[in-house]
């Protein structure tokens, strides 16, 4: 008997039945529709599983879109969805959208299928909520249903009062940034660290702010602006103050010897000086000033290994007896 091995075989195509096509499709929303096909491709690939964020990454959506679609077609009975560990990941069965429908059934419209994320009845344009409205106006241009939509899912979501909803609006805007996927990023992090009232947004904004008075004068030193600086480079600032616990004093110092030193601003050479220091135990700028005047340990060696490679040898004799033509 000869056994015969498979290799596993990957189809490069995507099959979708004709039930989801001419019944399911038309009535879904664009992005819902781009998470289904996602994740129908993984399905057939065999893959184990993805995470919200990298299919909200991959697609250009918010993790709260994911999040939606998913609940969509888990209400429409396209998928079945579980909660499988008290961390909220799910467990994911895709089911034949063929088998689903009979001779007689109609299209699901897409009004019957409520968000399971939102509970809440998206206004009318012509009946918008005043929060809505004040978030508007905050952001100075009008909220598209998207936008409404995802707002009041961070109310159903998250558990934010309407306050502090605003308080998270106006922290964003007061640093330039206006889109969804920033505001939706510092949602979650409030919600990670527990701001569910107005008092602990209120204390939260002025640690922010304390802390990036700090980071603009380094950066206004260095001529770059606080609306245009990249994550990393945040990160950096970050480190340097409340990991290394410099002052701005001597972080001003790192980067004045860096730009002598390079003759322009270079961040990981500045950060390589600050950690240079944390190593030595220089934490002022006295601290510093005696470190300079300390000899130089570095010449001690090379006096010391100078010393060593004046030594005179006899290196033809040396190499007479290894090659023992002494004898």
């Amino acid at each position: 008997m000869t056994t015969i091995m498979l290799k596993a075989y990957q189809a490069t195509t995507v099959t979708l039945s004709s039930g989801f096509v001419d019944y399911y499709m038309p009535k879904a929303r664009g992005e819902y529709v781009k998470v289904y096909i996602t994740l129908l491709r993984y399905t057939q690939m065999g893959e184990d599983g993805v995470t919200t964020t990298f299919l909200a990454e991959i697609l250009g959506l918010l993790e709260t879109d994911v999040l939606k679609a998913l609940a969509y077609w888990d209400e429409v009975g396209l998928l079945s969805m579980r909660t499988i560990d008290a961390y909220g990941n799910v467990s994911i069965e895709i089911k034949e959208s063929q088998s689903l429908l009979r001779p007689e059934a109609k299209p699901p419209e897409k009004t019957s299928a409520k968000d399971l994320s939102s509970k809440e009845e998206l206004p009318s344009q012509g009946n918008r909520s005043p929060l809505l409205d004040e978030i508007s106006q905050l952001m100075g241009r009008p909220l598209s249903s998207s936008d409404a939509e995802k707002f009041l899912y961070f109310k159903e979501k998250y558990h934010f009062p309407e306050e502090v909803i605003i308080l998270l609006v106006q922290h964003c805007v007061s640093k330039g940034k206006t889109n969804m996927r920033y505001i939706e990023t510092v949602a979650i992090s409030w919600d990670s660290q527990g701001i569910k009232t107005q008092d602990l947004a209120q204390q939260n904004i002025r640690k922010h702010e304390d802390k990036w008075m700090n980071y603009r004068k380094v950066l206004s030193y260095l001529g770059i602006n606080d609306k245009d600086v990249p994550k990393p480079q945040e990160d950096l600032l970050e480190k340097w103050f409340y990991t290394y616990g410099f002052t701005t004093d001597m972080i001003l110092k790192a980067c004045d010897i860096g730009y002598n030193t390079l003759g322009k601003v270079e961040m990981g050479y500045i950060n390589g000086i600050l950690r240079s220091w944390l190593k030595d135990e220089i934490k002022t700028l006295e601290d510093l000033e005696k470190h300079e005047r300390k000899p130089r340990k570095t010449a001690q060696k090379k006096t010391q290994k100078k010393d060593f490679t004046e030594r005179e040898y006899d290196y033809d004799d040396l190499e007479r007896k290894l090659l023992g033509w002494d004898k």
